[in-house]
């Protein structure tokens, strides 16, 4: 067995050694982010006239069928072309820029479920329904409806009438947070990447996106619930979700990425690490390729699917030791 670790030691540095000789040093793996959508980058004008009917917008401003033709909240689209509107009105105090960010607000608001999620896609099919967490998307509407209703910065122009739901609303979605919370054994835990907007059970999404415990989704989760009135239930919730990062960090490890892979390496002065999705019950890290198979270590998935998401992560760092 110490021959065979010290096989596997001898090939790691010999990699390392060439892959510095060869000019592709080993670095500290990035994340791997979704591009943004068109909004974010799009001018104005174009935001004016890629607005919906129904008030929202594509994450891809050149898609015109299918399901991502629908108004979403995913990879930034809504919220951000909302941000721009207001702060363009903030500028010049033309009202096309102002009635425009009202429609989208409102757009918003309307999307939302009754029990206080947001999903996805605006009137989507399969998992693009559920409420999501991914990326931060319900999160982030959130956070502008928060502003929205405390007139706040931008959103100044914006009478109280729609102020008022945006509060409403916000109220609402801390429920559906508390209420979609996962519970293992009668414990509180966190929150899964998108959940079931009827059950209100973790839900899967894309083939290597399952059913799980969701360590990055749930820190913006619990960033958002510091900033509420404290309540026994919220506080009982961010406690809870404090004490699972813990719990599961991962210590011993970094991962590293080469010019071709990404590279899961023992280095007992690593900081903490987290995966990004953990075995309901078992908090065991798991890792997905495209065939939808569960694995409990990276390099057992495709190197595809190993370099095109981030799978690890030090995101609840600065809310735990």
């Amino acid at each position: 067995m110490l021959t065979s670790k010290r096989s596997k030691l001898s090939l790691v540095l010999a990699l390392t050694i060439v892959l510095t000789v060869t000019g592709f040093a080993l670095k500290p793996s990035s994340p791997v982010l979704a591009a943004d959508a068109s909004g974010t980058t799009a001018s104005i004008a174009d935001i004016l006239k890629n607005q919906q009917p129904d008030g929202g917008w594509k994450k891809d401003y050149s898609v015109t069928s299918g399901e991502w033709a629908k108004s979403t909240i995913d990879n930034k689209a809504t919220y951000t072309e909302i941000r721009r509107l207001a702060g363009e009105y903030a500028k010049t105090k033309d009202s096309k820029y102002s009635q425009a960010a009202i429609k989208g607000i409102n757009f918003l608001l309307n999307m939302q479920y009754s029990n206080g999620g947001w999903p996805q896609v605006y009137q989507g099919t399969g998992y693009h329904k559920h409420i999501t967490y991914n990326d931060n998307a319900m999160i982030n509407v959130m956070i502008l409806l928060d502003e929205v209703g405390s007139k706040k910065g931008d959103f100044s122009f914006v009478d109280t009438a729609l102020a008022d739901r945006s509060k409403a609303a916000v109220v609402k979605g801390v429920s559906a947070i508390l209420a979609t919370q996962v519970k293992v054994n009668g414990q509180l835990t966190v929150w899964g990447q998108q959940h079931d907007s009827v059950t209100l059970q973790p839900a899967g999404a894309r083939a290597y996106e399952v059913p799980s415990l969701c360590a990055s989704e749930s820190v913006g989760i619990v960033k958002f619930l510091k900033t509420r009135p404290a309540t026994p239930q919220i506080t009982a919730a961010i406690q809870a979700a404090e004490n699972w990062f813990k719990q599961v960090k991962i210590t011993g490890i970094k991962v590293v990425k080469t010019s071709d892979d990404v590279i899961v390496m023992e280095d007992p002065s690593a900081p903490p690490i987290w995966a990004r999705f953990y075995e309901i019950g078992a908090n065991k890290p798991i890792f997905v390729g495209r065939d939808g198979v569960v694995k409990y270590k990276l390099s057992d998935i495709d190197q595809e699917r190993r370099t095109g998401y981030s799978w690890y992560g030090n995101w609840p760092s600065g809310l735990v030791n």
